[in-house]
């Protein structure tokens, strides 16, 4: 099983160094006759935000280099099984329309509420869309500093805002509270969710991504390259 030194988290995009026995672990099983062996890989994303696992196994001939090491030293050491044929990667599932970006350019709250609406597409659009709502109103808090009150009186207000925000964005956000808010009953007050579909509550994800970037992360990289470029305008001064 091939694993790069510097690896990608599948979830958030963070990259990170390698390490086994910290971010990394292995293990190995073989038959007692030592004909067939099986290869697993646990590596856990080192982000304080993203801390999620992910599981790859492996199926061979058992390698040599397993003989004589201690449970403890299987853990820390890395195989390559000779003839393997079978590998896959067992965690994360699919995870449908998630963009990758640099999660340490997104507020934990927002990216929180994007990658569980993300997670639910697929099994509860109806979910989904709610998780995604809740992150849409984190992102406009975020963005705009507004007092805390119920999301579409945050609306109202935003679109109230000559020239800080353009119709078609108020728009979308309007689009994504629909879909995913819920319904009360008016005989006993219980609340449900109101009935979404997959292309809908694709949509909402699409609207969030799309403000995303233009929020924060497209900000975050323009600082950066400003940031980049003081500093070698500053050493060209010395």
């Amino acid at each position: 099983m091939k694993i790069d030194p510097v690896h990608k988290c599948p979830y958030c995009g963070y990259v990170y160094q390698v390490v086994f026995g910290e971010n990394t672990f292995s293990n190995l099983f073989s038959d007692p006759r030592g004909r067939v062996a099986v290869h697993s890989i646990i590596q856990v994303c080192p982000h304080i935000v993203c801390g999620k696992t992910e599981v790859s196994v492996e199926a061979g001939l058992p390698p040599a280099a397993q003989k004589g090491r201690s449970e403890a030293e299987r853990a820390k050491a890395r195989y390559d099984l000779p003839n393997s044929f079978f590998s896959s990667r067992l965690l994360p599932s699919e995870v449908s329309g998630k963009r990758e970006f640099n999660v340490s350019d997104v507020p934990e709250t927002v990216f929180r509420d994007y990658d569980e609406a993300c997670r639910l597409l697929r099994t509860s659009p109806c979910a989904s869309a709610t998780y995604a709502r809740r992150c849409l109103q984190a992102m406009v808090r975020k963005k705009f500093k507004l007092k805390p009150g119920k999301f579409q009186n945050e609306i109202k207000a935003l679109s109230s805002m000559n020239g800080v925000i353009r119709q078609e964005v108020v728009d979308a956000l309007e689009y994504v509270r629909k879909m995913g808010r819920f319904r009360a009953m008016p005989d006993d007050d219980v609340k449900v969710l109101v009935d979404v579909s997959y292309d809908e509550a694709q949509q909402t994800i699409d609207v969030i991504e799309a403000l995303m970037f233009d929020w924060f992360i497209a900000p975050a990289e323009r600082d950066k390259r400003v940031g980049a470029l003081k500093a070698i305008i500053e050493s060209k001064k010395q």
